[in-house]
């Protein structure tokens, strides 16, 4: 019973803390920055100028069709759209005259250093309360919460939610409860 009222109380600090404002902005940011929302819009642009800028020196178009595992149709309308707001160059392959060379330009290199220096700021104050050998600890213990949490079956989960009668998220009772 003592590991389900800790548990259930380790539950509600990361409720409180899901629920600033200011960290969940930054998680959200944070996560479309680093490519984790799809291929489509504004999220796929993202990725693609972080692809870019983890390789200096520019890749092909088929090159990021195969790493970000996207269509080249979509890789071509996200390179125009890069493209128009400055943000990326195509350059002639040197070694290939029938390829191009995509890489960030001057203007989208100082938006994403721009970007990573924002993002030392923020989580140097997030941090900054913890020790090195705290955040360590934290790091690990994050690990493993996520590693456990992808093999918690929430199919099941919802259904014995359902069966339950437990409220759902909305408010009522019903088909799902977190």
């Amino acid at each position: 019973m003592i590991m389900t009222t800790n548990s259930r109380d380790l539950y509600q600090a990361f409720g409180k803390l899901m629920q600033n404002r200011y960290f969940m902005m930054a998680v959200v940011h944070q996560h479309d920055f680093m490519g984790h929302g799809g291929p489509s819009g504004s999220r796929g642009q993202l990725r693609l100028l972080q692809l870019l800028m983890d390789s200096p020196a520019g890749l092909t178009n088929a090159e990021i069709a195969e790493i970000l595992d996207i269509r080249p149709s979509s890789v071509s309308a996200t390179i125009n759209r890069l493209e128009e707001a400055g943000l990326v160059e195509r350059i002639p392959s040197e070694t290939d005259k029938r390829a191009v060379i995509v890489r960030l330009s001057d203007k989208g290199r100082q938006m994403t250093d721009s970007r990573d220096q924002g993002i030392d700021m923020l989580t140097d104050k997030l941090f900054g309360c913890l020790t090195a050998d705290e955040q360590a600890e934290l790091q690990r213990l994050l690990d493993k919460l996520s590693e456990n949490a992808s093999d918690i079956d929430w199919q099941a989960m919802r259904k014995m939610g359902h069966e339950s009668g437990w409220p759902n998220h909305h408010g009522g009772f019903g088909g799902r409860w977190f």
